[in-house]
């Protein structure tokens, strides 16, 4: 695994829209400053942008779980064989 682009000194487990790996803490500073900087443009206040951002920078690993849990269920339905077996796996995991 390749480390962070933006410290270097952690790996990346993210992978920004421009290729770009980031460690957790880079991404969820990129995601504080994404939200506060999208709340800005659509006219709110300073203050609303700050929380904007928290809110963003917490939401930034919320759904690390669920992409996790969905690259193991295609890796294992790369793995398993037969249609039913599939079938199975799609289903029920």
């Amino acid at each position: 695994m390749s480390t962070c682009t933006q410290c270097g000194s952690r790996p990346g487990a993210h992978e920004t829209v421009s290729g770009r790996l980031l460690c957790g803490d880079c991404y969820r500073r990129l995601a504080e400053f994404s939200g506060a900087g999208s709340a800005m443009v659509g006219g709110a206040s300073p203050e609303q942008a700050v929380g904007t951002g928290l809110a963003t920078g917490g939401w930034a690993g919320a759904a690390d779980g669920e992409t996790a849990a969905l690259r193991r269920r295609r890796a294992k339905l790369a793995a398993t064989e037969g249609f039913w077996r599939r079938l199975w796996v799609r289903v029920w995991g």
